[in-house]
């Protein structure tokens, strides 16, 4: 069953955020949503995950599904190590021995037991895409999630993302218009 959103709306005091969007996400998609700096899509991922509530409007499609995030703050636990963070919501088939050897594909080995606080910006953002890609998930929200990685990193992330996702659905919120190809998504603007 797709993803739904009718007519979607949501104000903070007196400022309008989303106004009356409507959206529709097919199972096992990948969507890149583009818009400008403040025009809710970070919003609509908080909405969709039950963290905000809107004013009015409809998802259909959401109900029984298993989100899996990566937000635009790493929200890693910073004295864990990577390795413990990806363990944390892993699924529970994976084992220490699997879940190093998916982290060793996005960070240098030596990075993967030493606590999150010592890694760089872009090591930390590694970590929370794998341990979003490796928690039993069928749609995956990623907002921005390739904020400090170099474009070869980038490159390397995201064919990692596509692999990881394959036949689930991935709506991802970016401001780069190669990210919409690389991926194979399509492209959605509103606000």
């Amino acid at each position: 069953m797709s993803l739904e959103i009718r007519d979607l709306n949501k104000s903070f005091d007196r400022l309008k955020v989303l106004d009356g969007v409507s959206l529709t996400f097919e199972d096992g998609g990948v969507y890149c949503l583009m818009s400008p700096s403040g025009s809710g899509k970070t919003t609509l991922f908080r909405i969709l995950l039950g963290l905000e509530q809107a004013d009015s409007g409809k998802i259909t499609g959401a109900e029984g599904k298993r989100f899996g995030v990566v937000f635009q703050e790493d929200r890693l636990c910073e004295a864990y190590t990577p390795l413990e963070n990806v363990l944390m919501t892993a699924d529970k088939a994976f084992t220490r021995k699997k879940a190093r050897e998916e982290l060793c594909r996005l960070l240098p080995e030596e990075s993967v037991d030493r606590p999150v606080f010592t890694l760089s910006g872009g090591m930390k953002r590694r970590t929370a895409i794998c341990r979003a890609l490796l928690a039993p998930c069928d749609v995956f929200l990623m907002d921005e999630p390739f904020t400090g990685l170099d474009e070869d990193t980038r490159l390397e992330v995201i064919r990692y993302i596509k692999e990881k996702t394959e036949g689930r659905t991935v709506i991802l919120s970016t401001h780069q218009e190669e990210d919409v190809e690389a991926l194979g998504a399509r492209l959605v603007r509103f606000g």
